[in-house]
């Protein structure tokens, strides 16, 4: 009888059956108390489905905190993870590590290593290309890249290279003229720089010349 009740709410009861109710009662003197209680004895069942609303009530509410409280537990420990996380990611965008840098010196420097972006002047590769690059204050680290655009560096480097020589090749033709009539009209006859190119091609203008003559 008057399972799980407690002391506050075993007073608020016998308080209600008008009961006189000494500060220094414990639990089984209230439960005394309420079961002598002539108002209890005369309605014995609401007092007792009474007594236990409140308990039940009261227990009620407890889960509820309860729950409550392990709700926020649980939102404190997913938001402390989010933090965690975004730190581990913002350390990952800002240093993917480090490495030491050996000079033509011998010197030995740690450098961090950053992700960037590098995009390249070319028709082929107009899209930005991920790249690790070291970072140090102590002397200039060239950029640590991946092989994929290290090759394409190396293929426009090499077609670059590939124009230059031909312009080269065309900037090394040089005008004559065998003929008074040919460089009084403004023609201009090409030739090779070389040796062999150029006794060949003056051998081949003469006989052409010959030809025409006849």
């Amino acid at each position: 009888m008057f399972r799980g009740a407690r002391k506050e709410e075993l007073t608020l009861i016998a308080d209600e059956l008008g009961e006189i109710i000494n500060p220094e009662m414990k639990v089984l003197d209230l439960k005394n108390l309420i079961l002598n209680s002539d108002k209890y004895k005369t309605d014995k069942v609401f007092i007792d489905d009474y007594l236990d609303s409140i308990i039940a009530d009261r227990k009620s509410k407890e889960k509820q905190e309860r729950l409550t409280e392990q709700s926020k537990l649980e939102f404190e420990k997913i938001k402390l993870e989010q933090i965690k996380l975004e730190i581990e990611l913002d350390n990952s965008n800002d240093e993917f590590g480090k490495i030491t840098l050996s000079s033509a010196f011998g010197e030995n420097v740690e450098a961090k290593l950053i992700k960037t972006s590098i995009t390249l002047d070319n028709n082929s590769l107009n899209h930005p290309m991920d790249c690790l690059v070291a970072i140090t204050d102590k002397l200039n680290a060239e950029a640590l890249i991946p092989p994929s655009l290290y090759e394409a560096l190396c293929s426009k480097n090499n077609e670059t290279n590939e124009n230059d020589i031909f312009a080269e090749s065309v900037d090394s033709f040089t005008p004559f003229s065998n003929d008074e009539n040919d460089a009084e009209s403004g023609n201009e006859i090409f030739y090779v720089e070389s040796d062999s190119d150029n006794l060949n091609f003056n051998s081949d203008y003469s006989k052409m010349k010959d030809e025409q003559n006849n």
